[in-house]
């Protein structure tokens, strides 16, 4: 039998600091254990000595120094390792969380700190209503981030107050997975594919969803346009190192919250991680179409990825398109009226004039010849004279413009009179110059005469491509976007600065769903491209933070990264590669071993 000075030789005291649901502070608890006693005993002595009637089933226990979950509630302390000097808490594994979505609405819920980040995103996105959760992942965002929002704030006297969806009352339980009949394509659609409203009987597919109607609108309903100021107070990436610096804050999809050091009630961005949309449903998808239509929306407003002109005339006549549509949907009607930007209100303007509006008289419509007037300026070149505009009251009317000194006198003689018929129009357009223009050659006896007309704004043009999509449902003018999106040449690219092994300076990689490309980190020019399917396999050196990758005919490339971990390089790899071995089969579940061997590593 052990003698009472060997029982006392064999346990020792622990202390553990508990979080109390219901006070501030937290409190210490000593209890007296042994090495063979494993956590849940532990747990359940906590449990008795607190002595306060609630459910602690969602409590576990954190070990502060050595970073990690004691989840293993069948170990012994001995066989985890904990002892005297040990630091745990005992503590919710779900706590609140702030997640700014694409369309830059926050969402508030509970999530899981203590489930790995793959899993905790899979329940985030079922209670958001989004499928495939694969393609979207947390990111912290770097201090640049909120810099100039901050910065305002700063100089208002009233504080801004954040517009948060408060999801507390429905968390997100890592219960069991989600079923193989999930993605039925007998479910019930919640999106109707030809106007784009969600189906109010059936609007949550996911019956754990805390999502009401009104909130799924929210989620699943583009949001008004910002005005230009606030615009232009966003952080938008100049250069390729800067969009390499955003691209250093996604989360480790391998390990929990709390071990990468996120803090309850911290703002994260829940974003499309993986530029590979697979099966994109406008029967299901309302939620994820209408947040990864927002993403690609932002991308290009603030300049993340380049467009050409005319491209950029396509997504400006589609975004017209898209906001008016969701403006006047009856689900938006719990919003309050939105300020509607400068070129909106232009657009809505024009559009009217080019219409002819509504007149009483019927004979009036059919008679009336429509006209578009406005200011512009104008210009004709003329030699030894200086090329300098000067602004009238144009007026276009039938076939012919006329200018006036102002709009009072358009009831007079015109200044001029120009006869379009058999002219030619060339475009005079810069729009990173701010320059906006119409080159005329009008026909004249002797040849062609040249005048040029400038305008303030796009307004005009972006109306002329809103006619080719003005019919378009909703969600179909969404999914156009999204098309025209990818169709980009830069689409999909998300940017690391690394240093390329032998090389004396640094380079970008930039990573995409089928390719890696070596750039030029000062001229942006792509020196060389390796495709994926050449690739015969990679790993990494966790000691000295090197990726190394080997392709067929005996390519081999290796680097450091040094905007980011190289682990966050090494899953955005892995990750690609795992999500190209999806199957067309809407039963299908998830592999999620083989996503973590594809992206873990060894480390």
């Amino acid at each position: 039998m052990l003698s009472s000075s060997g029982f006392a030789s064999a346990s020792w005291e622990l202390v553990v600091r508990v979080d109390h649901p219901h006070e501030e502070e937290q409190k210490d608890v000593t209890l007296r254990v042994s090495g063979d006693l494993h956590v849940g005993g532990v747990m359940l002595k906590l449990v008795e000595q607190i002595n306060i009637a609630q459910d602690w089933s969602d409590f576990a226990l954190w070990w502060e120094q050595k970073h990690c979950w004691l989840l293993k509630t069948h170990w012994t302390l001995d066989k985890c390792g904990v002892q005297a000097d040990a630091k745990l808490l005992f503590t919710p594994q779900h706590k609140m969380l702030r997640l700014r979505l694409p369309n830059l609405k926050t969402v508030r819920l509970r999530v899981s700190f203590s489930a790995v980040v793959f899993r905790a995103v899979s329940d985030i996105c079922r209670a958001l209503n989004i499928r495939r959760a694969e393609e979207l992942s947390l990111l912290k965002p770097s201090g640049e981030y909120f810099k100039k929002k901050k910065k305002k704030e700063k100089s208002n006297k009233e504080p801004i107050i954040e517009d948060i969806l408060n999801l507390e009352g429905s968390p997100t339980i890592s219960g069991p997975r989600v079923s193989p009949g999930l993605y039925s394509k007998t479910m019930t659609p919640t999106y109707d594919p030809i106007n784009g409203t969600p189906a109010s009987s059936t609007m949550t597919w996911f019956s754990d969803s805390p999502l009401t109607e009104q909130n799924c609108g929210v989620l699943a309903f583009s949001q008004p346009p910002q005005s230009p100021e606030a615009l232009a107070d966003m952080y938008q990436p100049r250069s390729l190192v800067d969009k390499a610096k955003l691209n250093a804050g996604w989360l480790d999809s391998s390990r929990s919250l709390m071990e990468q050091g996120i803090q309850e009630d911290e703002q994260l961005l829940l974003r499309f991680k993986y530029y590979t949309f697979f099966d994109l449903n406008p029967k299901y998808d309302a939620v994820r179409i209408n947040q990864l239509y927002e993403q690609a929306r932002w991308t290009i407003l603030l300049e993340e990825i380049d467009c050409t002109e005319e491209e950029m005339l396509i997504f400006a006549a589609l975004q017209y398109h898209i906001s008016k549509l969701s403006l006047s949907a009856e689900i938006q009607d719990f919003t309050n009226e939105s300020e509607v930007d400068e070129v909106e209100a232009a657009l809505s303007n024009l559009e009217v004039t080019l219409e002819g509006g509504k007149a009483d008289n019927t004979l009036e419509d059919i008679t009336d010849i429509p006209k578009l007037a406005d200011n512009l300026k104008l210009f004709r070149p003329k030699k030894l004279i200086l090329k300098a505009f000067k602004q009238y009251w144009f007026v276009f009317k039938d076939t012919s413009i006329a200018y006036f000194k102002n709009k009072e006198l358009e009831q007079g003689e015109p200044v001029e009179k120009l006869n379009l018929r058999g002219c030619e129009v060339v475009p005079d357009v810069s729009v990173a110059g701010r320059k906006y223009g119409i080159k005329l050659l009008i026909p004249v006896a002797d040849g062609m005469n040249e005048v040029y007309l400038r305008c303030e704004h796009l307004a005009a043009r972006i109306l002329e491509a809103h006619q080719n999509v003005a019919q378009m449902p909703l969600v179909e003018a969404k999914l156009r976007f999204i098309q025209a999106w990818q169709s980009l040449p830069e689409f999909g690219l998300t940017y690391y600065l690394v240093r390329f092994k032998g090389s004396k300076k640094d380079d970008i990689l930039g990573i995409s769903y089928n390719r890696l490309i070596r750039i030029d980190a000062a001229t942006g020019i792509p020196i060389t491209t390796w495709r994926f399917t050449n690739m015969k396999q990679w790993n990494v050196n966790w000691e000295i933070r090197q990726v190394a990758i080997e392709f067929d005919q005996n390519v081999s490339i290796a680097f450091t990264c040094l905007s980011a971990d190289c682990k966050v390089v090494h899953e955005y790899i892995g990750g690609y590669i795992f999500l190209s071995t999806r199957s067309k089969d809407q039963n299908e579940t998830l592999d999620e071993d083989l996503f973590h061997k594809l992206t873990g590593g060894q480390e």
